[in-house]
């Protein structure tokens, strides 16, 4: 073991919201909104406050942990996992990556693995499968992924998310199905057009007044909007008003990128247009990413 090992941890990983528009699998960002639980060492293995019909096996948190353990050549201690406070899965935001964040963070904490940076990022990618995603839980801000590595960016503080949470979840599975396996070349170039627009705006090199251009998709919103009508007349809706609105993620909730200085402009447009039961959130950036801390062990009085 490379560092200290504790006999718990609190653990809060980000929210994060991929694609983006047309940064379609490459680009993500970590957004204020969080889940955070707490692990702990344990007689035996055991979860509290998560999704009860799933064993523990197939917890995605604890796979994590688990994984980080085997990949470190220890054996994984038992623990106690119990969820704090989370955000609603199956929403575009990145629910299965920030579980596994969590995981990874709390095994090398827990058990003071000598894993680096480098090493968690790529258990989490190949646990996870979409770099897009558990990249900014765990390093926060913005990033670029691809095959050959990933970039991270601090987002410009002249631009703020706005998040409009769906009421029912929408499987990521149905929508990537409804997925062409060919584009036509003219959509790809200006989907990378439009992704280098975005990066642009939103690291400060450009003016957020270029953020309806660059947040038009042409390679996967057309195909998964009218899988999800509420969010499609959402979405139309927004766009319709000057609000740069997007899938978050796979949907079916909807991410819109907006001038700083017009965040209540934008709430107040979305209110018009918010389907009964969803909810709208401005979260702002996590610059952070996943972080975690000694706690004292249950029953402490410390």
């Amino acid at each position: 073991m490379g560092l200290d090992a504790v006999d718990g941890v609190l653990v809060t990983v980000p929210a994060t919201v991929a694609n983006l528009g047309p940064g379609f699998d490459c680009l993500g960002v970590a957004v204020g909104t969080h889940l955070e639980l707490t692990v702990a060492r344990s007689e035996r293995p055991e979860m509290a406050g998560g999704d009860p019909s799933i064993e523990l096996e197939e917890n995605l948190t604890y796979r994590a942990y688990s994984g980080a353990f085997a990949a470190a050549g220890e054996p994984a201690p038992p623990v106690r996992i119990e969820v704090v406070a989370s955000y609603p899965p199956a929403r575009g935001l990145g629910a299965s990556a920030s579980a596994i964040v969590a995981g990874l963070v709390a095994a090398r904490t827990i058990g003071g693995l000598d894993l680096t940076d480098n090493e968690l990022a790529q258990l989490a990618v190949r646990l996870e499968g979409h770099a897009d995603n558990v990249l900014p839980a765990l390093f926060g801000g913005l990033v670029l992924a691809s095959t050959d590595g990933w970039l991270r960016f601090t987002p410009s503080t002249a631009v703020a998310p706005m998040l409009c949470v769906a009421r029912d979840p929408f499987r990521t599975a149905d929508a990537r199905r409804a997925l062409p396996d060919h584009v036509a070349r003219a959509d790809a170039v200006a989907n990378a057009a439009a992704t280098a627009a975005l990066v642009a705006v939103l690291t400060g090199a450009e003016s957020p007044e270029m953020l309806m251009m660059a947040t038009v998709d042409r390679l996967h919103e057309p195909y998964r909007l009218p899988l999800m009508p509420e969010t499609l007349a959402l979405y139309r809706g927004l766009r319709e008003d000057g609000v740069a609105a997007a899938l978050s993620g796979a949907g079916p909730s909807i991410v819109a990128l907006v001038p700083a200085d017009g965040v209540d402009h934008a709430l107040a447009v979305a209110q018009r247009h918010l389907p009964a039961g969803w909810h709208v959130l401005a979260p702002g950036w996590d610059l952070l990413g996943a972080q975690a801390r000694a706690a004292p062990p249950r029953g402490s009085s410390g």
